[in-house]
């Protein structure tokens, strides 16, 4: 039997400012979004990734939201910040590896 490491881990991506709605100043202010990404891993490895996260930081009030879920409700402009920041190619790896396992299996079967 062997021990099999397996979760959710968080890589950022980047920094920008946008204009949002503040519930401390309640009112458009602009303030700094953090993004990040999940992605699922086993033993370390990246696997897929599951989602974005979004750490907001008011520049007026300074209120700061950590982790919230990157979602259209929030963000004025979330095709925008969506499209910036892409996950990294490197949250993709065991999706690659797989595929590629199964072409390759596929083509040694065969001949």
């Amino acid at each position: 039997m062997g021990l099999l490491l397996f979760g959710t881990k968080k890589a950022d991506i980047g920094v920008e400012e946008v204009l949002l709605h503040c519930p401390s100043c309640e009112g458009a202010t602009k303030a700094d979004v953090m993004v990040s990404t999940l992605y699922y891993h086993i033993w370390w490895i990246p696997m897929c990734p599951t989602g974005k996260l979004a750490t907001f930081i008011c520049s007026e009030c300074g209120l700061k939201r950590v982790d919230i879920p990157l979602e259209k409700n929030i963000i004025s402009n979330y095709k925008e910040i969506r499209s910036k920041f892409r996950n990294p190619l490197y949250t993709y790896f065991g999706v690659a590896f797989f595929l590629f396992l199964a072409i390759y299996a596929y083509f040694d079967s065969r001949g």
